[in-house]
């Protein structure tokens, strides 16, 4: 059996970047636990001098950092708990920013509590304290931007430092992929390559000769690192294959084609030491989280119509002096299992659609009204669902709902698209917080949408549910597409 063996000695070491992306996360969470740390420090430091006196900056200095120590390893242990430091998360800003929000309330509130019980108050500055609070959150933040905005640009100059490795695998899978060259960006120098043969009989008869082929051309090598790549269906082969290369010492990766590789990112469960099943569907939130969920709901809902009644008043107000009409807009929509249900919004059109046919708003619609425009501009038309959601038939957070000619429009066209059902409908969603607002004028935007609706409700979590409603607030700001 033939092996083209490329440079698997020879190859010099490149020196590349200092920061290799597979590390990206200790680098990261150094760097948080440092910052947090400094942050307290000159809040405690600044807060000291401004009551005066250097016995106070000293005391003051010594609990800022016992303080920002303990923030520092909380914060840092939920974010890594949570996964939040893995390279591939690291290049999602929005999502890191809004797990980094939750977790830094979460930590505040939690030491605010032990605190409280055991009547530790008296041991920080207040004052010290609620600035660490402000100051600290803001640098985290920063941090998340500048990180992503370095190593994208690290991934397309392929400045990471280089991790040598030793690509194996049959020469359809090494030439169609270009795998050596998407591996480039990531750090990853290809330092030799051994190529199999596609016939799977050679394989059967010489498959010994080749794994000692390829452990003696890695032996006493530079090589960090083994990756075998290999078509779909050749299970039988990548085991075999995988267990002769255990000899060496050096971490083994499998690249699996992307059907599978969707696969094992789902979640499983060991029935037997031999029968693994693996979650294709998830079946709607269990009672413990749809009661959560719930309580989410309301606390949400109930408090956010409490402090925006004067704004509520006002618009009805406007509403009124407008133009000629109600001023709530009411309009049927399908619910959790297709259960319907009247949607309450600002009137924001001269038109009451609710029929067979309806037409979806458009930039420059001369449906709309004048108020209107800067209504749904502002999304303060949608307010009034917050009453929905109290009422149990809306939540904060889950699919659009659709008007109903619209759900039998489109149920015609994409299959998937009753699975949006699955949960309540919500006020905003994860297609929402991922660019998916507005119209959507042909078939692709819709079922981008869907897909995007689909993914929230199969992964559908409290957790989840409080990092859209964080990020919404930064779509919010975001009106080319509201109209």
């Amino acid at each position: 059996m033939a092996i083209d063996i490329v440079a698997a000695g020879g190859v010099r070491r490149e020196r590349g970047s200092w920061f290799r992306y597979d590390r990206a996360g200790h680098v990261v969470a150094g760097v948080d636990i440092v910052v947090i740390v400094v942050a307290s420090l000159l809040c405690g430091v600044a807060y000291g001098f401004v009551r005066g006196g250097t016995t106070h900056v000293l005391f003051d200095t010594l609990d800022s950092v016992a303080l920002g120590a303990l923030f520092a390893v909380l914060f840092v242990l939920l974010m890594q708990l949570r996964g939040l430091y893995r390279p591939v998360e690291l290049l999602q800003p929005f999502r890191q920013f809004s797990n980094a929000l939750a977790f830094w309330v979460a930590v505040t509130a939690f030491l605010t509590l032990i605190g409280f019980a055991l009547k530790a108050g008296h041991m920080v500055s207040r004052g010290a304290t609620i600035s660490f609070v402000l100051v600290g959150f803001i640098a985290v933040a920063a941090l998340r931007f500048f990180w992503h905005g370095w190593m994208r640009r690290a991934l397309e100059n392929g400045t990471f430092a280089t991790r040598r490795i030793a690509l194996v695998g049959d020469e359809e899978t090494l030439d169609r992929a270009k795998l050596m060259h998407r591996l480039e960006p990531f750090g990853l120098s290809v330092a030799a390559r051994f190529k199999l043969p596609s016939d799977a009989s050679a394989e059967r008869s010489a498959l010994s000769n080749t794994i000692s082929n390829v452990v003696a051309g890695l032996r006493g090598s530079q090589i960090d690192e083994v990756v075998v790549a290999l078509g779909p269906g050749r299970f039988e082969l990548a085991e075999r294959l995988v267990g002769g290369l255990r000899i060496l010492p050096l971490p083994i990766k499998l690249v699996l084609d992307p059907k599978l590789g969707d696969l094992v990112r789902r979640p499983s469960q060991l029935f037997a030491h031999d029968v693994v099943a693996v979650e294709m569907h998830r079946a709607p939130m269990s009672i413990a989280e749809r009661s959560i969920k719930r309580g989410l709901d309301v606390l949400v809902a109930g408090t956010t119509l409490l402090l925006i009644a004067p704004l509520l008043l006002l618009t009805a107000a406007v509403i009124r002096l407008d133009s000629p009409g109600p001023i709530l807009f009411k309009q049927t929509r399908n619910g959790f299992n297709n259960r319907p249900f009247q949607i309450l919004k600002f009137r924001s059109m001269r038109v009451m659609e609710n029929g067979d046919t309806i037409r979806q708003a458009s930039r420059h619609d001369n449906r709309v009204t004048k108020i209107g425009r800067w209504l749904r501009k502002l999304s303060i038309d949608e307010l009034p669902q917050l009453w929905n959601v109290l009422r149990g038939e809306m939540s904060i957070v889950g699919p659009r709902p659709h008007a109903l000619a619209h759900d039998a429009h489109y149920e015609k066209l994409i299959g998937d698209y009753p699975y949006r059902q699955h949960v309540k409908p919500g006020l905003t969603g994860w297609a929402q917080v991922n660019g998916s607002r507005g119209e959507t004028p042909t078939i692709e935007s819709m079922a981008e949408r869907v897909r995007l609706d689909l993914w929230y409700v199969e992964n559908a979590s409290v957790w989840l549910d409080i990092r859209i409603i964080a990020r919404t607030f930064t779509t919010l700001l975001n009106v080319k597409h509201t109209y």
